[in-house]
């Protein structure tokens, strides 16, 4: 078996260069969304709970009828999960926010905390 040509090599690293520019202008469009919000929405079985100043520390304690435990707290201007019995922990996992355009979900005991910016109708959302 012949090795690869040189045109078949630069084709190659050409492909990865040109993908990895289109990651990373990817993730500079997605940082130039996000912005310091100034309030917490959160939702709990696919109903809205409440929206919450950043401004107040709070701690709340969602319990679901299948089990589903999640505590979400707001301290100090940033909003996280502390505490959740699903198996996989990624909302725990998830670092403290206050940044819109960086949603703190759990799948298993459908909750969803989203930062939102004062005044959301000048914010561009996903499909925007």
């Amino acid at each position: 078996m012949e090795g690869k040509s040189p045109k078949s090599t630069k084709f190659w690293l050409a492909l990865i260069g040109v993908l990895l520019v289109v990651a990373l202008a990817g993730m500079l469009v997605i940082q130039d969304l996000r912005e310091e919000g100034a309030q917490v929405v959160i939702t709990w079985n696919g109903e809205v709970d409440g929206t919450y100043p950043l401004a107040e520390d709070r701690t709340f304690v969602f319990e679901g009828e299948s089990g589903g435990r999640n505590v979400v707290v707001i301290e100090d201007g940033l909003v996280f999960v502390s505490e959740a019995n699903c198996p996989d922990q990624v909302c725990v996992n998830h670092k403290p926010t206050n940044q819109t355009a960086d949603p703190i979900v759990c799948l298993p005991n459908k909750l969803v905390v989203e930062v939102s910016a004062p005044s959301s109708e000048n914010q561009l959302d996903g499909v925007s």
